[in-house]
């Protein structure tokens, strides 16, 4: 019997894993994948004023308090990650800390792993959740401000011989993906395709996040990682001795998420972003993380895709 995908071991990877996490977590945006990100907004956050009618929707215990708590996973560049000072940056937490400074607020960027962002907002560990796949599963608890376009994508090593795998042509490679995201069940299916062909199957491997699954691409660990499109597309763009971009397909938003119940803080944290919009501080800061082709205006409520596939 074939043993389903998400249950194979992963032994043989362990300690590597391990150590490409810890890497990864400690990257310098100045010599990474990061590549520098950020760097022509540095001041840009720090100028932005409280707007009085804005402030004016925070929900009173959390006006009170002067701050929100936003868990975040910084493990994905030019999105998120943590600078070479250990500081989490990258677009959405400075987005995000805009916003907050429109709403009066401090946010407190709290970091977790991807698997633990959803439970903990449930378990009011958090009072939003930043950059998470808007899907219709997730949607039953939490509402989603839709503010960035994302896909998903896979990537290889340059030395890699096929310049073309979508996720139709698997069969027989090894595949990293984040655990608990949506490319776990996207690889799930691919190898049961490849396992209805006869063909050979996909060896899938979880990792704690996508830099972890990088990183075991570029020590040959694995073959490729299939992860969100923008941090895929942005490590293949500015690393391109070590990496290529196989396959990339834009589909459904990322979102912030907040409690189903906190619908004043969703409110008033929509409204902000809106106004980010308006005054030009979400495209700068678009155009500094190389993030154009994502560009997602609107900040739509709960508009991801009536599926969790895309």
């Amino acid at each position: 019997m074939r043993t389903p995908l998400r249950q194979r071991s992963v032994t043989g990877l362990a300690l590597t894993v391990a150590c490409v996490s810890a890497l990864a977590g400690c990257a310098n945006p100045d010599d990474g994948a990061e590549g520098g990100a950020g760097k022509g907004t540095e001041d840009l956050v720090d100028s932005v004023k409280r707007d009085a009618k804005i402030a004016a929707m925070v929900p009173q215990n959390i006006a009170q308090q002067g701050s929100f708590a936003a868990a975040v996973n910084p493990s994905s560049p030019p999105i998120k990650f943590v600078d070479g000072a250990g500081k989490i940056t990258g677009f959405t937490p400075e987005l995000v800390t805009a916003a907050g400074k429109m709403m009066g607020l401090d946010v407190v960027m709290k970091q977790t792993s991807f698997d633990a962002l959803i439970p903990g907002l449930e378990a009011r560990r958090f009072d939003v959740i930043l950059t998470i796949n808007d899907l219709a599963d997730r949607r039953e608890k939490t509402d989603f401000i839709d503010y960035l376009k994302t896909g998903t994508a896979i990537l290889g090593a340059a030395s890699l011989p096929q310049d073309e795998v979508t996720p139709k042509k698997l069969c027989g490679l090894s595949v990293g993906y984040v655990r608990g995201n949506v490319q776990q069940d996207l690889v799930a299916a691919a190898d049961k395709r490849c396992a209805d062909a006869g063909a050979k199957p996909v060896t899938g491997t979880a990792f704690q996040d996508i830099n972890a699954a990088i990183l075991a691409v570029q020590s040959g660990q694995i073959d490729t990682a299939w992860g969100d499109a923008p941090s895929i597309s942005y490590n293949a763009e500015k690393n391109p001795s070590r990496y290529k971009e196989l396959y990339r397909e834009i589909s459904g938003p990322y979102g912030v998420g907040v409690n189903k119940q906190d619908t004043e803080l969703r409110d008033a944290l929509r409204a902000a972003l809106r106004k980010c919009v308006e005054n030009g501080i979400y495209q700068k800061l678009l155009e500094d993380y190389g993030l154009t082709d994502y560009a997602l205006t609107d900040m739509s409520l709960n508009k991801g895709p009536a599926d969790d596939h895309a």
